[in-house]
């Protein structure tokens, strides 16, 4: 049986639970990935306690949309080391707030993290504080009102879900005029101009770099969402996309002197090359690229947010 454990923050990875333990109770947190942002601290504590079996997660994020705003599970979390702790040690598979018993002890650890333990604790601090109102956003993007166990739907509008283009495929460069497209193949700063161009397409925005500039997260697919990707790997990549669109401007373009055009050809593949031979180019183009992508950072996550919370 193979069973493992991955912080959500940082992807830190484990086989043993108590140093997952050691690694959440740190003084120091571990330090976020940028798609952290779309978790709440009861989300992403309670997708890093569930395991992986068998390299499968147990569980969807749709299983804690619920706790979209919450911290309550963080701040006991404490009292749940406990509680799981207790159940692997005597193998207990029968649940001590509702008395459900489970045929797995995997499974009765699930139930009580995305169930029983916070509505237990929620309990508790209703009681203690004489405060009868919860407020919680459920999967179809209602807010729940209960008050005195009467419960209240109130619809809000949500707005339609733009979804990235791959990071893997080429950008939408449909809404670039003809115009444009000329100055982008006759100018010094071609690639760089063009990107900042082509990242004005929300569609666009499939690209989120991370504080530390070594790393980002690049939207995959509707499947995959996000996954990391390295740095250089990030500027590659964008370096051959650009490459693609430019010489594709250039050949469809009828209304430029050949000679131009001849040399706007032998530049788009000069200033290619340069980059891929010298290291010292590579690192210039990456601090364009990566200002670039900053420049559009915010947009960037409001889209990855909305996706990841959609889908």
């Amino acid at each position: 049986m193979s069973i493992s454990y991955l912080c959500k923050k940082c992807n830190y990875s484990t086989v043993l639970f108590s140093d997952l333990k050691r690694h959440i109770n740190k003084k120091k947190t571990c330090s976020k990935n940028e798609l952290m942002f779309v978790y709440s601290e009861d989300q992403a504590l309670i997708l890093t306690l569930i395991p992986y079996f068998e390299n499968k997660h147990q569980i969807n994020i749709d299983e804690v949309n619920y706790l979209k705003n919450s911290e309550i599970i963080y701040n006991n979390k404490i009292e749940l080391f406990n509680i799981l702790e207790d159940i692997d040690k005597h193998k207990i598979k029968k649940c001590r707030y509702c008395e459900n018993t489970f045929s797995k002890i995997i499974d009765l650890k699930k139930h009580i993290l995305i169930k029983c333990f916070f509505e237990n604790i929620t309990k508790s601090n209703n009681n203690n504080t004489n405060t009868n109102n919860i407020t919680l956003t459920n999967s179809n993007n209602n807010i729940i009102t209960i008050n005195n166990n009467n419960i209240t739907n109130y619809n809000i509008e949500v707005n339609p879900v733009i979804s990235p283009i791959p990071f893997d495929e080429k950008w939408d460069i449909s809404k670039i005029d003809s115009k444009h497209r000329t100055e982008f193949i006759v100018s010094k700063e071609m690639y760089t101009s063009l990107l900042e161009e082509i990242l004005k397409n929300e569609i666009n925005l499939n690209v989120i770099i991370n504080k530390d500039n070594k790393t980002g997260m690049v939207y995959k697919n509707n499947i995959d969402k996000y996954i990391q990707m390295k740095a250089n790997d990030i500027v590659l990549n964008t370096m051959n996309k650009l490459k693609e669109h430019l010489l594709e401007m250039n050949q469809e373009n009828t209304t430029t002197i050949k000679n131009i055009l001849d040399y706007s050809r032998q530049m788009i593949n000069q200033k290619y090359n340069d980059y891929q031979k010298n290291n010292e180019i590579q690192d210039i183009v990456k601090g364009y690229f990566f200002t670039i992508y900053n420049n559009q950072k915010d947009s960037a996550v409001n889209i990855a947010k909305n996706v990841i919370t959609k889908y």
